[in-house]
């Protein structure tokens, strides 16, 4: 897993003071041998009670050469004591303990993510692309090259990461083996389109949308990799148009889609082959009668979109169904059309 430099910081100074502490046992132990002719044990015993300064009596009477070398050890065992002191206190005050606690956090909950989203870019658009997964309950993991960025992720308890998504290892450490998708919201166009060639690379069957705020950058993002490519400002001029034209039909939709504003959701659905559905016109499903829900749209398998398929349109395997309905009901739904209840 990739670290976080103030990671590598803290795990370096600690692992210092160790391996500091070793070598001045070391030294002791060697020098005793020398200067007083100990056995390993004997200079091993002078050497621990000299660098704890706990006082014991001495194996024997020291040379004037043994007590200058022992008067050396007791300098730099007080040393590095001291030291230690002083970078643990510093450790804990500075708030660097939380950092790496948090750090040990995001990387255990790293390794249980499956079937997630990886969201390439925390600015406006990937921050709130982040609330409303985390408002849908979706598990996602942030990549960002920024510092603050990361850590304003972290501060809402979202899994997040620092470094360039367009980097292989860096998807691998978001583990994108396992992701079901993953959004490109970089800051420029041209990072858009390397960290989709690189994703699609890695993973070949990996659901990517990507933003654009140039028209020409469209096509570039396609052949690049990403399924679908979404102009901000295109969009969001459709959107204030619509609005501006039918402002309480908008207000409704968004509303639709907002989980934390109505008791309502539009969902998609795929028909699997075990599905009792599948094979049952729409007459026979019955599907709001007997499933609370529905159904504003029906997409065929060759990508046909039906937006409002008859009474005896038969539902196949692999087509796509979109309803509305409450949580609870588009929940039991999509059980239904996988084909893991009755």
């Amino acid at each position: 897993m990739a670290r976080d430099t103030q990671q590598f910081t803290t795990l370096r100074r600690f692992s210092g003071l160790i391996i500091t502490l070793f070598f001045l046992i070391w030294i002791g132990v060697a020098g005793y041998i020398y200067i007083e002719g100990m056995t390993p044990v004997d200079a091993l015993y002078m050497t621990v009670i000299t660098l704890s300064t706990v006082g014991f009596s001495e194996v024997h009477t020291l040379s004037e050469a043994g007590r200058l070398f022992t008067l050396a050890l007791i300098i730099g065992g007080t040393s590095l004591f001291f030291f230690t002191l002083s970078s643990v206190a510093t450790f804990f005050l500075s708030g660097e303990w939380r950092t790496h606690w948090e750090q040990q956090r995001n990387l255990r909950m790293l390794l249980n993510l499956d079937n997630h989203y990886i969201i390439c870019g925390y600015g406006r658009l990937g921050s709130n692309v982040a609330n409303e997964l985390q408002a849908k309950n979706i598990p996602f993991v942030v990549i960002d090259t920024l510092n603050e960025q990361v850590e304003l992720a972290r501060k809402l308890d979202y899994i997040a990461l620092k470094g360039n998504a367009a980097d292989e290892k860096v998807l691998h450490d978001a583990r994108i083996e396992n992701a079901k998708g993953l959004i490109a919201a970089a800051n420029t166009d041209a990072e858009n389109v390397f960290i989709v060639l690189t994703a699609r690379n890695l993973k070949p069957s990996l659901h990517i949308i990507a933003r654009a705020d140039c028209e020409k950058s469209e096509h570039k993002m396609h052949r690049a990799g990403a399924e679908h490519v979404v102009l901000l400002y295109q969009s969001a001029g459709r959107k204030m148009a619509n609005m501006l034209i039918e402002p309480d039909l908008a207000q409704y939709l968004d509303e639709l889609i907002d989980t934390k504003k109505l008791d309502l959701q539009i969902a998609q659905f795929i028909i699997t082959e075990t599905s009792p559905l599948s094979g049952k016109t729409f007459r026979e499903a019955d599907l709001y009668n007997n499933y609370q829900i529905n159904v504003v749209g029906y997409k065929l398998p060759a990508g046909e979109i039906h937006t409002t398929p008859k009474p005896s349109e038969v539902i196949q395997k692999n087509a796509t169904i979109i309803a509305i309905g409450s949580p609870k009901e588009l929940k039991n739904f999509k059980e239904l059309v996988k084909g893991e209840q009755a």
